[in-house]
């Protein structure tokens, strides 16, 4: 594939440093979670309303958000997402007890909502069809990174400085995007001063239009999409054990094979940092076998078959494991199988979607709230039961599957 021009590939290093914020947020909270257990006397029960209530905030605000990024754009829409999620990052690190934790985590999911499906939909208003599956395999590469990093960064700080102070950092690197967005990115690469006409007439081979003035948004033909739907049955199947990896992960590594904090955030970067491989590989992946089939939507099924069939594989191995490395190694490879699907649904969403792509996209990405609302819940019951977070994987591997079924019905792209 050739290398994006200049301008779009300022773009996608944008979309790739918003992705990078949104998970370095997201995962601080597992790290920092027996931190703040300890401090305000809390069970896992407890505590898994803390993972949970963000997803239902993002659940509440996701369609609601898409639609006024379509509407607004995506320039004002990400400055306000990525501000508005960091200023309750920086909150997470002030609060004085349990209900308080509960109302700044809901605030920062609704604030966060729709945060992916406007950039995605930022990818679909800058790059030529035949490139975006391969941009939205970097952008959420960017959030892979991101995961893999946090644990890191969030046990040296946590370490140094405490979990307040963590929060609060991670915060202001937010901030600092939202003002660089803001200043250099336009929604119409025409109106850009950086965009040359031969790079303009790339992105328009393509590229997705926003929606006219007084055009209605076509509810119930996106609602009642056959495609869509099929994406959000995958979506929201696949969700379920990607939710492991960001809230019980490192708390499944303490307590089933006895590792210490600080090794639980190296081992659990482990399964986020191949994440990354499988993201980037996936998009360039499914555009190659697109262009090898004449179809894109084969080549996408195939890539989303490959990466839930081997996803499910990993995590069933993953449970049998009997050393920490071994576990981090299974989960290693079903993370990078998953991650080589998203950059298909994510491009066939905006495809699909059109000019309201970005709605589309939230829709699709509504599942996976739900998912996260459902998933931390029910690892805690499942460990609770069993006595053991060993328990989730397998029915992490079901859902896997079929989410790999649902994926031989659903047409992925325009052209079909």
């Amino acid at each position: 594939m050739s290398r994006p021009r200049p301008a779009r590939q300022l773009v996608l290093t944008g979309v790739f440093a918003a992705a990078v914020i949104t998970y370095l947020d997201r995962v601080c909270l597992s790290v920092a979670a027996p931190a703040i257990r300890e401090e305000f006397s809390l069970s896992s029960a407890q505590f898994s309303l803390v993972f949970a209530i963000f997803n239902v905030a993002y659940a509440i605000f996701e369609l609601p958000a898409s639609w006024l990024g379509d509407r607004w754009g995506q320039r004002l829409a990400l400055t306000r997402i990525v501000a508005g999620w960091s200023l309750f990052t920086i909150v997470t690190g002030l609060v004085h007890g349990y209900w308080s934790l509960l109302a700044a985590r809901f605030c920062f999911g609704a604030a966060e909502a729709s945060a992916f499906p406007t950039l995605s939909r930022a990818v679909a208003r800058w790059f030529p069809l035949n490139e975006r599956a391969w941009a939205n395999g970097v952008m959420w590469t960017g959030s892979r990174v991101g995961g893999a990093f946090s644990p890191v960064l969030a046990v040296l700080l946590i370490g140094w400085a405490g979990w307040r102070a963590t929060f609060i950092v991670f915060g202001a690197v937010g901030l600092i995007w939202s003002w660089c967005w803001f200043r250099w990115f336009r929604d119409d690469p025409a109106d850009h001063p950086a965009v040359s006409p031969v790079e303009l007439a790339e992105i328009l081979a393509g590229a997705a239009p926003a929606p006219q003035p007084g055009t209605r948004l076509p509810w119930r033909a996106l609602l009642g999409n056959r495609n869509l739907l099929g994406l959000f049955g995958s979506y929201f199947a696949s969700g379920f054990g990607f939710q492991f990896f960001v809230t019980w992960l490192p708390t499944f590594l303490i307590q089933e094979h006895r590792v210490s904090l600080l090794a639980s955030g190296f081992y659990t970067a482990a399964p986020l940092a191949t994440g990354a491989i499988g993201c980037v590989l996936g998009g360039a992946l499914a555009d190659w076998l697109s262009r090898r089939l004449g179809s894109i939507s084969k080549g996408r099924r195939l890539v989303a078959t490959l990466g839930f069939t081997v996803g499910a594989a990993g995590l069933l191995l993953a449970m049998r494991a009997e050393s920490p490395q071994a576990a981090v190694a299974w989960l290693s490879l079903a993370t990078a199988a998953h991650d080589l699907t998203l950059s298909s649904v994510w491009a066939s969403c905006t495809d699909i979607g059109g000019s309201f792509g970005g709605t589309a996209a939230g829709f699709v990405n509504l599942a996976s709230s739900l998912s996260g609302i459902a998933a931390p819940l029910i690892a805690a019951w499942l460990a609770a039961v069993f006595g053991s977070f060993s328990v989730v994987l397998p029915v992490a591997a079901g859902l896997y599957l079929a989410a790999a079924v649902l994926w031989q019905f659903i047409q992925a792209g325009p052209s079909t």
